[in-house]
């Protein structure tokens, strides 16, 4: 199956969206008042939430960053998405975890964002593979000043 298949599209969205779903969960917590000590006092479940934002927040914003690269085609999409999906996948197991325990419903978007990784991983890494094969040569200096 050729990388720019239709498949390719598809999982790129759901990428993004999952990304944007991230900062949309965050500013519910956030409007909401879930931390009613605010973000840097500690909380026994996560610790300082500061630094649990912080962390989903570069995951969510490398992810997108990497799903727009990808999507324009250019050369340093790729990885950087890759990145981006294996922080999704520790976050998406950790999180899990805590949902398991106290609310397992919301365990569904985490195991749906298991399925998404599993299904643009194995493309992503398999056209890397050609790419360094020499099957194709990335643009590196791709520029695009169209939005993603």
């Amino acid at each position: 199956m050729d990388y720019r298949s239709t498949i390719r599209k598809p999982l790129l969205i759901l990428l993004g969206i999952d990304s944007l779903a991230v900062f949309g969960l965050w500013a519910v917590n956030l409007s909401s008042n879930a931390f009613p000590g605010g973000v840097w006092s500690a909380q026994q479940e996560s610790s300082l939430p500061a630094l649990h934002l912080a962390a989903e927040g570069i995951m969510a914003g490398v992810t997108l960053v990497g799903v727009c690269g990808t999507w324009k085609g250019a050369g340093w999409g790729r990885g950087i998405l890759l990145f981006g999906l294996g922080m999704f996948a520790y976050s998406a197991v950790n999180s899990l975890g805590w949902a398991v325990i106290n609310d397992p419903g919301q365990g569904i978007p985490m195991l749906l964002t298991l399925v998404i990784i599993a299904g643009a991983a194995p493309s992503l890494i398999r056209h890397g593979r050609q790419t360094l094969e020499g099957d194709r040569q990335p643009n590196l200096n791709t520029v695009d000043s169209g939005g993603c």
